[in-house]
């Protein structure tokens, strides 16, 4: 686990420089994590919280949500890192589909 003290600030400190694709996948492992953790840690209250706080991240970097409360942490960490960053994949903007099956336009 990247933050053994639960905290989403922590998990954004570490994932800070990385692209949102590589966040999107830390923070799916990680609250996979966090979900087994509930189980076996002696704090499963701040397990639950902090998977839930990861997957509201999640759900910022692949929808692109807007939340009814602007004022969820999860949410601002997500503003203040990735929502001018977030594009499309690098293998989408390919001219040539990466299996060669179609032709391209061009």
């Amino acid at each position: 686990m990247i933050s053994n003290n639960f905290s989403i600030d922590e998990f954004v400190e570490s994932a800070k420089g990385k692209s949102s694709w590589e966040v999107l996948s830390l923070a799916v492992e990680e609250a996979n994590s966090a979900d087994r953790m509930v189980y076996k840690s002696d704090r499963p209250a701040d397990s639950q919280r902090y998977s839930r706080h990861l997957k509201r991240l999640i759900n910022y970097l692949r929808y692109e949500t807007i939340p009814k409360r602007p004022q969820d942490r999860a949410y601002q960490l997500y503003m203040s890192y990735w929502a001018e960053s977030q594009g499309m994949h690098p293998d989408l903007l390919l001219n040539q589909p990466t299996d060669g099956s179609l032709q391209s336009m061009y």
